[in-house]
């Protein structure tokens, strides 16, 4: 299901036929390379909810995330227990507060198996930010894992997790907070690190 179709059954406000959406889409939903405003944003909460007992998987790829946006779908749902997969790809998700919207997302996902956070946390990213922002972020992130208790699936490929470039860096950092949170991860049997910037400090 995409954008055009969930404005579609919105503007209709026929939450029957966005269960039948999603249903013939095999309960998935896919936005990819969309700037999304705040109208969007209610669109897409409203038919989740609509359709709550169908949404399987939520992916948004190279959308322009805002922190008030998600905040906006969190608050229009209920708890959807039938959502496995959450991906959010090259997202932009380097700031503290939205990290706190994911969270409260993440929340109404009581049942996530597949989290996917690619390409989200870059150093280049930071250019404008202290070492303690970048930090905060991290452990921000670390603490939003922490709630994805069923989770089997974690992917942060692509997001300058590690020290090959100091041990002050901001990939430093996230494998800090990574490691932090994986105390956890008592269900998680897929663990994607790649194209990263491990190394042997790492390992150890």
């Amino acid at each position: 299901v995409n954008l055009r179709a969930l404005h579609c059954v919105f503007e209709a406000q026929n939450g029957q036929r966005c269960r039948e959406l999603f249903s013939k889409a095999d309960g998935q939903l896919m936005i990819k390379g969309e700037t999304l405003s705040s109208l969007d944003y209610y669109v897409i909460g409203y038919c989740m909810e609509s359709a709550n007992d169908t949404v399987r998987s939520i992916e948004l790829e190279s959308c322009q995330l805002t922190a008030e946006g998600l905040d906006i779908i969190a608050q229009k749902l209920t708890p959807m227990k039938n959502v496995k997969i959450l991906k959010i790809i090259r997202g932009d998700l380097h700031q503290k507060e939205k990290l706190l919207a994911l969270k409260n997302l993440l929340h109404k996902l009581p049942n996530l198996e597949s989290l996917h956070l690619d390409g989200c946390f870059k150093d280049s990213e930071y250019s404008e930010y202290s070492k303690h922002s970048a930090w905060r972020d991290w452990m921000l992130l670390g603490e939003l894992l922490k709630q994805t208790t069923h989770l089997q699936l974690l992917s942060l490929s692509h997001n300058s997790i590690g020290v090959e470039y100091g041990s002050n860096s901001m990939g430093a950092q996230g494998m800090k907070a990574l490691c932090a949170a994986s105390s956890n991860f008592s269900s998680l049997t897929n663990l994607n690190l790649s194209c990263n910037r491990i190394g042997a400090e790492d390992m150890k």
